[in-house]
């Protein structure tokens, strides 16, 4: 799993013996959009290029088949700011200040994920309960069960401090799930370890 950026800050808070304000309580699911491929970087400006890009500020996206942009990370949650036509940045909080890769990025594919939405029962975030810490790593206590609207794709699990809005934490890939119909996505086992 990778946490994000919020999360890492809250177990640093919580190691440091302050309480996290904002605690995992909630799983969500997400699906992919088709990735933009060909983006380019520019490390001066922290500015990303791609004609017709369709992202908007807020946007969660993923990078992969990163071709330079050192700093950046592969399979990595990040927030799409500074739309302005064909240009956007990347920050790794919602809202925040733009990233910092110190080298040109010659082509990268940028991967937005989209929360699923809609169904009878209406898909909505679960409540998830985790169990003590023991050596650096926590499981699920029990197994949450999401409804899926038919089409829904399943590719990430996201972990939330809210059943609405709130802070991702954390942003699991996991293997695609195709709901032809209806259907309900049962987590069985969430492994959330700070020792890798």
């Amino acid at each position: 799993m990778s946490y994000s950026t919020l999360g890492k800050h809250e177990m640093l808070k919580a190691l440091k013996g302050t309480n996290p304000t904002t605690p995992i309580t909630h799983v969500g699911l997400y699906n992919e959009n088709p990735a933009l491929t060909g983006v380019t970087g520019v490390a001066a400006t922290d500015i990303f290029t791609k004609v017709g890009h369709g992202l908007s500020n807020g946007d969660l996206v993923v990078l992969r088949t990163l071709v330079g942009g050192v700093g950046l990370r592969e399979e990595y949650p990040y927030f799409v700011v500074g739309v302005a036509g064909n240009t956007f940045q990347l920050s790794e909080t919602p809202g925040g200040s733009a990233y910092n890769f110190t080298t040109d990025v010659s082509s990268v594919n940028v991967v937005k994920l989209v929360e699923l939405a809609g169904g009878s029962p209406a898909y909505a975030r679960k409540t998830i309960a985790l169990s003590d810490p023991v050596e650096g790593s926590m499981d699920n206590s029990d197994q949450p069960v999401l409804d899926c609207p038919a089409g829904a794709v399943v590719n990430y699990v996201g972990f939330f401090s809210a059943i609405t809005a709130g802070v991702l934490l954390g942003l699991d890939d996991v293997t695609q799930e195709t709901f032809g119909a209806q259907g309900i996505y049962t987590l069985t086992d969430t492994d959330l370890d700070l020792n890798g």
